[in-house]
């Protein structure tokens, strides 16, 4: 199978992947709301191919002509949001994200300060 046949093959299995199925999920029906959940698709993938030469003398079972090709790749897949429809009114909610992760690390600081006074506390206590 030539290199490109290969590549053909694996980049039409994974755009049978990224279809607006994957990305926009099946509604659900919370009470009179209804949720579609979405999703960060990534996708990468790359290929390569070599070829060989003919021996300088023929009757070597050496140095013969080859060839070689391969393809790799990746799917992520991450939840992102949600979209909400009740009443006519629809509305986006984020999930995750860099804010997210950063707004949750400054919320720990405040129990990671306390965590610390307290060890320094007892330590102190042990000292005595």
């Amino acid at each position: 199978m030539l290199v490109e046949e290969i590549f053909d093959k694996f980049s039409t299995d994974l755009r049978s992947y990224a279809d607006s199925d994957t990305v926009f999920g099946e509604a659900i029906d919370l009470g009179d709301a209804k949720v579609v959940p979405i999703c960060k698709l990534s996708v990468g993938y790359g290929g390569g191919g070599g070829e060989g030469q003919e021996p300088v003398d023929k009757n070597k079972n050496s140095g013969g002509s080859g060839s070689g090709g391969g393809v790799g790749g990746g799917l992520s897949i991450e939840p992102i949001g949600i979209i909400v429809s009740k009443d006519g009114d629809v509305s986006v909610a984020t999930i995750g994200g860099k804010e997210s992760k950063l707004k949750s690390l400054i919320d720990m600081i405040p129990e990671t300060i306390e965590k610390i006074s307290e060890s320094r506390t007892s330590q102190e206590d042990k000292e005595e």
